[in-house]
């Protein structure tokens, strides 16, 4: 007969997941400003530029509170080392390719903005896919 008791130690706390799911999701919609204010930028609308400016500074915050987040789920909450490595990778190419933009190498600034995209994404969509419950131990 199986012991179908549940523990703490067998998945992530929930509430951990949460603060994932929250701060990939607000990462994720700040690149969605990034991209329509690029969009402006790109038809010489130039008054997109400090919106973009002010974007590319929220999108490093919530990458970093995204790490951090990530992070937490996998050490206290038990859950996988995946999405906080990842999470370190989109933070890095958020830096990289806000350089290239910066200097107006926009070959190497929008590669790596799709980088990014596909980075946190993936993040994204596993962090909504993933299940919080507790699983029975043997």
């Amino acid at each position: 007969m199986s012991d179908t008791r549940l523990t703490t130690a067998a998945a992530p706390a929930t509430s951990l997941l949460w603060s994932l799911r929250v701060t990939v999701l607000l990462h994720a919609a700040l690149l969605v400003v990034e991209f329509a204010s690029a969009g402006r930028i790109l038809i010489e609308d130039h008054s997109a530029l400090p919106v973009h400016g002010v974007g590319a500074i929220a999108v490093h915050a919530a990458g970093g509170l995204q790490i951090l987040a990530a992070v937490l789920y996998w050490r206290p909450g038990n859950g996988p080392l995946w999405p906080a490595v990842a999470s370190v990778a989109a933070f890095a190419a958020g830096f990289v390719q806000a350089y290239f933009g910066s200097h107006g190498i926009l070959e190497l600034h929008v590669p790596g903005a799709m980088l990014l995209v596909i980075l946190v994404t993936w993040i994204l969509a596993w962090s909504w896919m993933t299940s919080s419950t507790h699983r029975p131990t043997d």
